[in-house]
This record gives structure tokens, sequence and C-alpha cells, in this order.
């Protein structure tokens, strides 16, 4: 079985770390994404098994493929990357890393909350700039507000705990809600209701189709004034336009955002405009922890694969 990375991998530290794929077949190691599609067709040409990064496997590259039987993404976003259902009429199972980061994350976006909250950002490019602003940056204690949680997975059941910590009131809201689910002290809410009450709400929610800009208008506009949005999932999960403007007009006080329609973001990217907005560059999950957790999935999901089995496959092929 030829194994391909197409476009590299950032958990992969050393080329020992690959040895146990090697033992499956040969293994084409890729440094960095490729330049343009045709590149990434052309390495992909010869796989039957692909470990993915960030590039787009879409039907036409899909249908380049002849012979890949299988695919497994580094990350759960992988309906970010991979036309499933083209996958699946061709054959190919697509499998994700689940769980490989989950403390990684919520750390991030609770180092968001606090930097978005403090200003820590704006506060230290004063100093730096030679400036003395205390009166500036007026803060907010998060000890006894309201964290809303969109998505009660392993990230945002690990952000309850952090800010159940911090001396948080915590809502949560998940599509499958059931007692088991509300851990830490944990209520759990409607998505009205939370967007309404929360002082922070933060999103933990993975991007499916069905989730797709879940995160209107309408519930953007519930939020109380003053209150903060906090995103480490997916950008495709929000109505951005209403954001842009809800925080524009100081209807909402600011927005903390690891997670980009385009990443990178284009030159005339709005939100770098706005004075309210705190940007990291996607790097939640970048801790060597949850890149060693990501790459011992991946290559149990492949050796799953090769001994007839099916580990954290999506699509029941």
């Amino acid at each position: 079985m030829r194994i391909v990375f197409p476009d590299g991998a950032g958990c992969v530290q050393h080329p020992a770390e690959l040895d146990p794929l090697r033992r499956l077949g040969p293994v084409d190691f890729y440094e960095g994404p490729p330049p343009d599609r045709a590149t990434l067709i052309e390495r992909l040409r010869p796989a039957e098994a692909v470990v993915l990064d960030y590039s787009e496997l879409d039907a036409e590259v899909l249908r380049a493929c002849a012979r890949l039987r299988f695919v497994s993404f580094l990350g759960i976003g992988y309906n970010s990357c991979i036309d499933v259902a083209e996958a699946t009429r061709r054959g190919v199972a697509v499998a994700y890393t689940p769980d490989y980061g989950a403390t990684s994350v919520a750390e991030h976006a609770l180092a968001m909350m606090l930097a978005l909250t403090r200003h820590i950002g704006p506060a230290f490019v004063s100093v730096r700039e030679g400036r003395w602003e205390p009166g500036r940056f007026l803060g907010m204690e998060l000890r006894g507000k309201t964290l809303g949680i969109v998505g009660l997975g392993p990230i945002g059941t690990e952000m309850a705990r952090l800010g159940a910590g911090l001396g948080m009131r915590v809502l949560g809201w998940t599509r499958r809600a059931s007692p088991e689910r509300a851990r830490h002290g944990l209520t759990l809410a409607s998505l009205e209701d939370l967007f309404a009450t929360a002082d922070v709400v933060s999103l933990h929610l993975a991007y499916t189709p069905e989730s797709h800009g879940l995160i209107a208008r309408a519930l953007l506009e519930r939020m109380k004034p003053g209150a903060w949005f906090v995103n480490t999932a997916r950008a495709r999960l929000v109505d951005n336009d209403a954001l842009v403007e809800l925080l524009g007009s100081g209807r909402l006080r600011g927005a903390a955002l690891d997670v980009h329609e385009s990443e990178p973001p284009p030159a005339d990217y709005v939100f770098r405009t706005l004075p309210n907005v705190l940007l990291t560059p996607h790097i939640g999950y970048n801790t060597p922890e949850a890149g060693s957790n990501m790459l011992r999935i991946a290559i149990a999901t492949v050796e799953a694969f090769a001994r007839g089995e099916r580990l954290h496959v999506v699509n029941g092929v």
C-alpha cells in the first residue's frame, strides 16, 4: 500500500515517526503544501492511502486519483477539506483524528478569552510603542460572569472545566443533549437562551454541512450589549458579515478569532481593521502534545485500514 503525505504534516517531527507506516508500504512525504492543484494531483496519483493536512480533496481531485482507497485527515474539520460525498461514491474511506487536541484548543480559547477581556494585545502594543495608557484598558473580571459554550464534545467539555475553574457560570448547548453532557457544573440551554444570557460565547462545534452558518445573525443579535465572542472552531459556522457589523457598531464589545474563512486571510480581511478583534493564525491545536496525539491516531487509522478494519471512519466505506 503506497501512502502519501501530499502537503507535509507539522505533527511529524522526525522521519522515524513514520516507520510504522513504512512497514505497510512505501511512504511519500512532501515537505509543505503543493503550489497548485496540478501539483497536488500529481502527488496524489500513486496513492492508495493519503494522510492529509489542509489541501482540498474536492470532486475533481478525487476523480483524478484512481488508486485512492483511504484518506486520514489530520484533525477534526475534515468537511472543510474533503468532499466526503464524492469520496463515498468512489469507495474511498475517510477517517479523522478525534480528541487529539481537546486540551490544547480549550486552553487556547481560554487564553483568547482572557486576553480579549483584559485587552492584553492592544495594551502590549501600546507599551511597546512607548505609550503609557493604563486608563484606556478597562477590563472585565470573569469570575461570576456567564460563559456560553456551543458544542459539548471533548473540547467544549474541557472548556467548561476551565470556565468553572475561573468561577464562571457555565451554559452549554449540544445537538445531542443528555444529562451526561452537563459536566463540571454546566447547565444545558437552548441556543437562543445561551446567546441571550452569556457574557462570553465560545464556539466548540464541529463543522458539517448541517452546521454551516448555524450561528446566524438572529443569534448574534440576541447577545447582550457589551458581550464577547470567541471562535476557535470553524469560521463557516458563523454569519461573519453580521459579526463584523455588530463589532463595528460596538453592539458587541469584542471578538477573538483563531479560525478564518480563508487561511491565510486576504489582504483586505475586514476583521484586521476592527480594533476590538483579537486574531491568531489558527494555532489552537498547535502544541507538541496535540501533534503527537494527532500523528499517533492517524497512523492507527491507516494500520486499521490495512488490516481490513475501520477506525474513526466517517463515511461507512
